[in-house]
């Protein structure tokens, strides 16, 4: 299989996180993990991580297919947990993805945080009801994400 590489990511509507250049190689192999420190006006989202090396020439190399999961199943994969909306929470996980590449040196680590919104998708608009029963008339108000320095992910990483 070839490498997916390209010139510009897909960050519309995203967050992009961008690290300094790494000053050795350096090995992920695993499962990344973390925690999203947020407050929504809604009881639920879908939300999408993609994670790139850009390397010294500009191109991004994509580490993983894009993981995108359901809030409100974070923390039981079998019983879906609303959230509160409106209140600050802390929102760990750990992907169920497997990551393993030699990243080179002066290589960038890129991160793209996406609220999930695929038209090819079912769209969570975060009522709280069955999402297969939700209609665009449960969008209002629009989503409204904040999101605090309390987040975080931590990258599963090994000597060369």
């Amino acid at each position: 299989l070839e490498p997916r590489q390209t010139r510009e990511l897909p960050a519309r509507n995203a967050l992009v996180f961008v690290s300094e250049p790494l000053p050795r190689p350096t090995v992920l192999s695993g499962r990344f993990s973390g925690e999203f420190d947020l407050v929504l006006n809604r009881m639920d989202v879908d939300l999408r991580i993609s994670l790139y090396e850009q390397t010294s020439d500009g191109h991004y190399q994509l580490l993983c297919e894009p993981w995108a999961f359901r809030a409100s199943y974070l923390a039981d994969r079998s019983e879906r947990h609303l959230l509160k909306a409106g209140i600050r929470q802390r929102l760990p996980f750990t992907s169920e993805r497997l990551l393993a590449r030699e990243l080179a040196r002066g290589s960038r680590l890129v991160m793209v945080l996406a609220v999930n919104k695929r038209p090819d998708q079912e769209i969570n608009y975060g009522s709280g009801k069955d999402v297969s029963e939700e209609s665009i008339a449960d969008a209002v108000p629009p989503l409204r994400l904040r999101w605090y320095g309390g987040s975080y992910v931590d990258l599963p990483s090994a000597a060369p």
